[in-house]
């Protein structure tokens, strides 16, 4: 059930997309929803695939996807955590596309333990990602792993790392530096002690590292009922604006208003921007105060910027409960280098309705992640916890600004053009199309 308003969509609508299907492999032809700016939604053509093991559920084999990369040979891989109750413990698995996710291997064990964190492409065939606290390499486009080194600790706790890096290159494509942000996790004081965000960087493709540094604005203050709570950041994505700055996604601490719940599901997400190579750091920018995070940064050919993340709980800005049951996958574009966020044209790339009861905070819907492929088309994947899939989308930003078809609002029922976005004669057009239906 949902609380909102949502746009109900015409006849014409529903014959051109049909409705989302789940599949056990392969593409299905689904559909995304992209916020027209006045509380509704277009609708626009996609493709969608679940990887999943039979008998997946919360509980039996499930897949938790955290990697996603386009390599300069052309091949697509995917890092997932697979999960088993009969077989306790994380296995990391690799698996590869070499034609855009059409179809995938069959998935390979990776080394080590714990979720495949930071995977990340450095060019020339070399890969790596974080296993546990340990950083592994491959040199032969994730067919081989033999190397590895130790992610470095400091202040007598272990650096945790989810979100993506972002590699520098050099003109042949190889890494010139990688940055990565992370966060210091001394096991308590969980929710009410604030996380802190560390920057660093490496000049030798993760190897060794340069020293932690923070920023003093990646702190906040947020007053509840009368008193001022300090709130802080954990987790990053990072990514190059094409002005040179550098951008950051960071997963916000739990609001005062849930402390009680004594869950990281109420985690928001912010941004943060440095315009001098990570020196200082802007105040943060809440776009969520609660309910959605685990960013991915990517920046896309024609300059924007996509920013995909959970939706783990639908909780509007200070609000104190749900404002729909929805779940699944999102989206934001920004078009000047990461300033702006426009909220009501936000893109839902995929959803499912879930509550439970003695736990409305409950979220079945696990980590991320973007890839841009070489024709400038999204694939993103998320954990899809009901069945234990890794959800994949395939979709193209470039095709947003073009509306798909009209739509029906639900106060009226009055037909709404988008001759916003495209030509009047289209417009009309589409609209003659869905009066006759």
């Amino acid at each position: 059930m949902r609380y909102q308003s949502f746009v109900r969509i015409s006849t014409c609508v529903l014959a051109t997309f049909g409705a989302m299907v789940a599949a056990a492999a392969g593409w299905q032809p689904t559909q995304i929803k992209v916020g027209d700016g006045q509380g509704g939604f277009v609708y626009y053509a996609a493709e969608r695939q679940a990887i999943i093991q039979p008998g997946g559920s919360p509980t039996g084999p499930r897949y938790l996807p955290s990697g996603l990369v386009t390599m300069d040979n052309g091949t697509v891989a995917l890092v997932t955590t697979y999960l088993n109750n009969s077989a306790p413990g994380n296995h990391p698995q690799i698996a590869f596309s070499p034609d855009n996710g059409d179809t995938w291997s069959s998935f390979q064990n990776l080394p080590g333990s714990g979720r495949p964190m930071m995977f990340t492409y450095l060019g020339g065939g070399n890969l790596s990602y974080i296993g546990g606290y340990t950083r592994y390499f491959s040199s032969d486009y994730g067919q081989h792993w033999t190397e590895s080194a130790a992610v470095p600790g400091f202040l007598n706790g272990s650096f945790e790392a989810e979100g993506n890096d972002y590699v520098d290159r050099n003109p042949d494509g190889s890494a010139a530096k990688v940055w990565e942000i992370g966060f210091l996790d001394t096991g308590s004081g969980f929710p009410a002690k604030p996380f802190t965000s560390y920057l660093h960087s490496s000049t030798d493709g993760g190897r060794t590292w340069g020293p932690y540094t923070t920023s003093p604005n990646w702190k906040f203050d947020v007053t509840y009922n009368g008193n001022t709570y300090t709130r802080g950041t954990c987790e990053g994505a990072i990514v190059r604006a094409a002005n040179g700055w550098l951008v950051a996604a960071l997963r916000t601490d739990v609001p005062p208003r849930f402390y009680s719940y004594g869950t990281d599901d109420l985690m928001g997400t912010a941004i943060s921007i440095s315009q001098d190579d990570g020196q200082t750091w802007s105040p943060l920018n809440l776009l969520y105060d609660a309910g959605r995070h685990h960013a991915n940064l990517q920046r896309l050919p024609n300059g924007d910027l996509l920013l995909t993340n959970i939706l783990r709980d639908d909780v509007n800005m200070g609000a104190s409960g749900l404002a729909s049951h929805n779940r699944g996958l999102e989206a934001l574009l920004s078009h000047d280098n990461g300033l702006t966020w426009n909220l009501d044209k936000r893109i839902t790339l995929d959803e499912f309705d879930y509550y439970n009861s003695s736990d409305w905070t409950a979220a079945m819907a696990g980590h991320l992640a973007s890839t841009v492929l070489a024709d400038g088309s999204v694939l993103s994947v998320y954990g899809h916890h009901l069945d234990g899939s890794a959800v994949l989308v395939k979709w193209n930003p470039a095709t947003l600004p073009e509306p798909s078809a009209c739509v029906m609002l639900a106060a009226g029922g009055s037909v709404l053009l988008a001759a916003r976005r495209c030509r009047l004669w289209r417009a009309r057009r589409a609209a003659k199309r869905c009066i006759s239906k």
